[in-house]
């Protein structure tokens, strides 16, 4: 059996392209490495944005582990320079109620999930048991779950900007699914207990 803990980045800094996290974000991804220390994880694997490495460097570092970087696990759409975040959001939101919609620049979110799929596949091809982390982003997560599960099993979200219905994996929640003789298992979904101080 493998287990995958799908690990939203921290609350990032509200500019364009590649933000850092905050000073909020840093603390919320310290207390997600505190949760995590006592799993023996065999592998970490984030995206290459500076906010899922920033996440990820807490994460690994009572691990002792290196950081794996894999550029396909991160977000369907970046809000790039030359739009505004409304912009963004309602390109944003087109693929959320289409998700076969392809934006300008990005991926459909159909796309985006099976890349992710195909991403843990590689990883279970690898390490063929055990705990693997993944730092990734929060369309990127739902992405894939909505491609592994059926829709009824999630509770959406409409978005403020966007008027598309989402999946609401907040900022250092963890997700966790297990795949045992082929089969895909939701465990755990956008978990944020570990955040209440």
């Amino acid at each position: 059996m493998i287990t995958y803990y799908l690990i939203r980045h921290g609350i990032k800094e509200d500019i364009p392209f590649d933000p850092p996290l905050t000073e909020k974000g840093k603390e919320l991804a310290r207390l997600t490495s505190e949760y995590l220390k006592n799993i023996d994880l065999k592998a970490i694997f984030a995206s290459h944005k500076l906010r899922t490495q920033q996440t990820a460097e807490f994460i690994a570092k009572p691990h002792k582990l290196g950081i794996i970087t894999d550029e396909r696990i991160k977000e369907r759409m970046e809000w790039e320079h030359g739009k505004t975040f409304e912009e963004f959001m309602i390109e944003w939101g087109k693929t959320d109620l289409d998700r076969a919609f392809v934006p300008e620049v990005g991926d459909s979110s159909v796309n985006k999930g099976k890349i992710m799929k195909k991403v843990i596949e590689e990883i279970e091809e690898k390490y063929k048991d055990g705990n693997i982390a993944i730092v990734t982003h929060g369309g990127a997560i739902g992405d894939l779950l909505r491609n592994l599960f059926p829709e009824h099993k999630f509770v959406y979200t409409i978005g403020e900007h966007s008027k598309g219905p989402y999946l609401d994996i907040s900022e250092c929640s963890i997700t966790v699914i297990q795949k045992e003789n082929g089969k895909y298992d939701l465990v755990k979904y956008a978990d944020f207990e570990h955040l209440k101080i």
